[in-house]
């Protein structure tokens, strides 16, 4: 009886070490966000001091603001800097070097809300150097292989306003030549948006149609980056009414690739009726008329068309797309895209109808001074 005793009371104390032990290990994990806004403290044209800053994110899973206080502002962004993109939380921005002379590509955890507050980490990476003015200034977007926190073998695409796009590899071999571009077939892939495939290791961008998919190795080595153009197949359209067909027809069209967490890829068209959303932030769907969603049938480039991506939610906005589970994030809609751009609010794919967002605060979202970026969500 004793030994019985004393054994139960033995596995009771190692069942409370396990637990004790998951709880002080285990990491959480933030929602996903939005950053809108950030609000400066001080005056950041002085060198000397330091500067505080706000960062104003909405939360879509309660609907509501989060807001990350008391944050040094780096001194790369009191420079004259513009945000190009943003990928794993860390953002992709441009800014003149000390001589300015040349814009340099930086990245940035200052956005991120699980990013040091004290002392945000800043990258620089090689100067752009290659394109011509004009692409310098016309950058589009960016996408990186994974956050540096994660690899310091990483890479970052840089899409560039025109048939140019640039990668950028700081942990490669050769640092000093860590900068390759190569230059896109114009007609198909002007403005178009790339994402990064961790199932293939390749960058990807979209034709501005959809009907050619082009792709890099994203691992490269000085100019050994390899490409190559693929021709997509659709197939299953949905039947639409001929009043429906000239909606879309009237709208511009946006297309994105991005890929779940179990590697399934997805092909989206964004119809818009494009709007000057101005500096008054309102969460309204606005422009927005219709998603359309394909799904790759496994590697084939055949992109089939469906209503039901099952657990899945998709983010779309400025920054790089990703997938997440809802069942991950209760409150967040299944089967469902969550987009910031032309207008806010969350698409039911399977009813085909935008719902505009309902904050909990309407007030704090009154104005709005960045791009519209999704943080997707990051561990504390």
């Amino acid at each position: 009886m004793a030994s019985s005793l004393l054994l139960n009371l033995s596995l009771r104390k190692l069942a409370l070490r396990y637990q004790t032990h998951r709880m002080f290990s285990s990491s959480i994990t933030t929602n996903p966000y939005l950053v809108y806004a950030k609000t400066i403290y001080g005056n950041p044209d002085d060198e000397n001091l330091h500067v505080r800053s706000d960062i104003h994110y909405f939360d879509p899973v309660k609907e509501d603001e989060v807001i990350v206080r008391d944050k040094a502002l780096p001194m790369e962004f009191r420079k004259e800097c513009f945000v190009v993109g943003m990928s794993h939380g860390w953002v992709v921005f441009k800014a003149r070097s000390d001589d300015k002379k040349d814009k340099v590509i930086y990245i940035s955890d200052y956005y991120s809300p699980c990013g040091s507050k004290s002392n945000p980490k800043t990258i620089p990476l090689h100067p752009m150097g290659q394109p011509n003015p004009a692409q310098q200034l016309g950058i589009t977007n960016a996408a990186m292989t994974c956050s540096p926190d994660q690899s310091n073998d990483f890479a970052v695409a840089v899409n560039c306003l025109g048939p140019v796009i640039n990668f950028f590899r700081p942990g490669g071999k050769h640092k000093d030549s860590g900068s390759v571009f190569f230059t896109t077939p114009l007609q198909h892939f002007n403005q178009s948006k790339v994402m990064y495939s961790k199932g293939d290791e390749k960058f990807y961008t979209t034709s501005v149609g959809g009907q050619f998919l082009l792709s890099y190795d994203a691992f490269f080595e000085e100019d050994m980056t390899g490409s190559a153009v693929h021709e997509l197949r659709f197939i299953n359209h949905p039947e639409l009414t001929q009043s429906e067909w000239e909606i879309l027809d009237s709208c511009s069209k946006t297309v994105h690739l991005v890929e779940s967490p179990s590697g399934e890829r997805f092909l989206i068209k964004w119809y818009a009726r494009n709007h000057q959303p101005g500096k008054e932030m309102t969460f309204l769907c606005r422009g927005t008329k219709r998603f359309m969603v394909f799904r790759e049938e496994e590697e084939t480039r055949v992109m089939s068309y469906t209503e039901d991506i099952g657990d899945l939610c998709i983010f779309l906005g400025n920054s790089e797309p990703f997938c997440v589970k809802a069942s991950s994030f209760p409150g967040l809609n299944p089967n469902s895209i969550y987009f910031a751009g032309d207008g806010f609010g969350v698409y039911d794919i399977a009813t085909r109808k935008p719902r505009s967002f309902r904050p909990k605060s309407p007030a704090a979202f009154s104005t709005a001074s960045l791009a519209f970026h999704w943080i997707p969500p990051m561990s504390l």
